[in-house]
Protein backbone atom coordinates (compact mmCIF):
# COMPACT_ATOMS: atom_id res chain seq x y z
CA UNK A 1 0.00 0.00 0.00
CA UNK A 2 1.22 3.77 -0.69
CA UNK A 3 1.59 6.38 1.70
CA UNK A 4 -1.54 8.17 0.45
CA UNK A 5 -3.44 5.43 0.70
CA UNK A 6 -2.26 4.11 4.41
CA UNK A 7 -3.40 8.20 5.39
CA UNK A 8 -6.85 7.14 3.49
CA UNK A 9 -7.76 4.37 5.55
CA UNK A 10 -6.06 6.50 8.91
CA UNK A 11 -8.46 9.13 8.38
CA UNK A 12 -11.92 6.76 7.58
CA UNK A 13 -11.06 5.33 10.94
CA UNK A 14 -10.73 8.31 12.61
CA UNK A 15 -14.10 9.65 11.14
CA UNK A 16 -15.70 6.36 12.27
CA UNK A 17 -15.88 7.73 15.92
CA UNK A 18 -17.07 11.06 15.07
CA UNK A 19 -21.10 11.78 16.02
CA UNK A 20 -22.81 14.74 15.73
CA UNK A 21 -24.09 17.17 18.40
CA UNK A 22 -27.05 16.47 20.15
CA UNK A 23 -30.47 18.05 17.92
CA UNK A 24 -28.42 17.97 14.74
CA UNK A 25 -30.62 15.90 13.20
CA UNK A 26 -34.31 17.67 14.43
CA UNK A 27 -32.29 21.36 13.79
CA UNK A 28 -31.29 20.16 9.97
CA UNK A 29 -35.02 18.55 9.61
CA UNK A 30 -36.78 21.77 11.17
CA UNK A 31 -34.47 23.95 8.78
CA UNK A 32 -35.39 21.88 5.62
CA UNK A 33 -39.15 22.16 6.14
CA UNK A 34 -38.68 25.76 6.49
CA UNK A 35 -36.77 26.42 3.81
CA UNK A 36 -39.27 23.88 1.66
CA UNK A 37 -42.08 26.19 2.50
CA UNK A 38 -40.51 29.28 1.33
CA UNK A 39 -39.73 28.48 -1.75
CA UNK A 40 -43.19 26.57 -2.40
CA UNK A 41 -44.48 29.93 -1.02
CA UNK A 42 -42.41 32.04 -3.65
CA UNK A 43 -42.95 29.69 -6.43
CA UNK A 44 -47.02 30.15 -5.71
CA UNK A 45 -46.71 34.05 -5.96
CA UNK A 46 -44.84 34.20 -8.88
CA UNK A 47 -47.03 32.00 -11.04
CA UNK A 48 -49.55 33.88 -12.54
CA UNK A 49 -53.27 33.42 -12.45
CA UNK A 50 -53.59 32.24 -15.95
CA UNK A 51 -50.77 29.99 -15.82
CA UNK A 52 -52.34 28.03 -12.75
CA UNK A 53 -55.90 28.36 -14.78
CA UNK A 54 -53.70 26.81 -17.60
CA UNK A 55 -52.15 24.48 -16.01
CA UNK A 56 -55.41 23.02 -14.10
CA UNK A 57 -57.44 22.77 -17.72
CA UNK A 58 -54.71 20.80 -19.40
CA UNK A 59 -54.93 18.25 -16.30
CA UNK A 60 -58.48 17.69 -17.54
CA UNK A 61 -57.51 16.18 -20.63
CA UNK A 62 -61.48 15.73 -21.61
CA UNK A 63 -63.86 18.36 -22.78
CA UNK A 64 -66.78 17.02 -20.75
CA UNK A 65 -65.96 19.95 -17.82
CA UNK A 66 -65.79 23.01 -20.36
CA UNK A 67 -69.34 21.29 -22.08
CA UNK A 68 -70.85 21.27 -18.90
CA UNK A 69 -69.83 24.46 -17.36
CA UNK A 70 -71.02 26.52 -20.02
CA UNK A 71 -74.70 24.48 -20.18
CA UNK A 72 -74.30 25.87 -16.99
CA UNK A 73 -73.96 29.41 -17.77
CA UNK A 74 -76.65 28.99 -20.65
CA UNK A 75 -78.83 27.74 -17.84
CA UNK A 76 -78.06 30.87 -15.22
CA UNK A 77 -78.61 33.01 -18.28
CA UNK A 78 -81.90 31.76 -19.27
CA UNK A 79 -83.07 32.07 -15.33
CA UNK A 80 -81.98 35.94 -15.24
CA UNK A 81 -83.75 36.52 -18.39
CA UNK A 82 -86.72 34.89 -17.74
CA UNK A 83 -87.33 36.01 -14.10
CA UNK A 84 -90.56 38.51 -13.60
CA UNK A 85 -89.26 41.61 -12.82
CA UNK A 86 -92.22 42.77 -10.45
CA UNK A 87 -95.59 44.27 -10.42
CA UNK A 88 -94.85 47.44 -12.13
CA UNK A 89 -93.31 45.86 -15.18
CA UNK A 90 -96.98 44.49 -15.38
CA UNK A 91 -99.11 47.12 -17.95
CA UNK A 92 -101.67 48.09 -15.89
CA UNK A 93 -104.59 49.64 -18.03
CA UNK A 94 -105.98 51.75 -15.12
CA UNK A 95 -102.98 54.02 -14.75
CA UNK A 96 -102.66 56.57 -17.15
CA UNK A 97 -99.12 58.22 -17.94
CA UNK A 98 -98.58 61.63 -15.90
CA UNK A 99 -98.25 64.18 -18.01
CA UNK A 100 -96.82 67.79 -16.85
CA UNK A 101 -98.54 71.03 -17.93
CA UNK A 102 -97.57 74.05 -16.62
CA UNK A 103 -100.30 76.59 -15.78
CA UNK A 104 -98.48 79.63 -16.73
CA UNK A 105 -95.83 79.96 -19.35
CA UNK A 106 -92.45 79.77 -17.98
CA UNK A 107 -90.00 82.70 -18.70
CA UNK A 108 -86.49 81.85 -19.49
CA UNK A 109 -84.43 83.75 -17.01
CA UNK A 110 -81.55 84.30 -19.02
CA UNK A 111 -81.60 86.97 -21.74
CA UNK A 112 -80.16 90.22 -23.16
CA UNK A 113 -80.69 93.01 -20.35
CA UNK A 114 -83.52 95.46 -20.54
CA UNK A 115 -81.35 98.33 -20.40
CA UNK A 116 -78.04 98.18 -22.45
CA UNK A 117 -76.69 102.09 -20.27
CA UNK A 118 -77.08 100.49 -17.28
CA UNK A 119 -74.12 97.96 -17.65
CA UNK A 120 -70.47 99.17 -15.65
CA UNK A 121 -68.00 99.33 -18.38
CA UNK A 122 -69.26 100.93 -21.17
Amino acid sequence: MSEPEKRVKKLIRLKRFEQPRKGYFDDFLEGFQSRRDEEELSKHSTISFGARLAGFFCGMHSGKWIIGAGVAYAAVLVVVLMWPRGPESQPDGSRQPIIYEPKQPVRNSVGPPKDPVSIPGR
